[in-house]
């Protein structure tokens, strides 16, 4: 899939149910405090969650 790097913005999880789990990084799958978004064309955005350490390699 292609997808095009926009920006990176701080993270929070803040969850909506008593229950949920945290949100994780997609790489590496610790807690996750960054999210990276994405364009994947016709006008969507993906929005991906990283750590601090993992999110150095999504701009490449």
């Amino acid at each position: 899939m292609y997808k095009k790097f926009i920006r990176l913005r701080a993270f929070e999880d803040q969850p909506s149910y008593p229950n949920s789990k945290p949100k994780v990084c997609v790489t590496c799958g610790i807690k996750a405090s960054q999210e990276a978004l994405f364009d994947v064309g016709e006008g969507i955005i993906l929005i991906e969650k990283y750590c601090d350490t993992c999110v150095k390699n999504t701009s490449n």
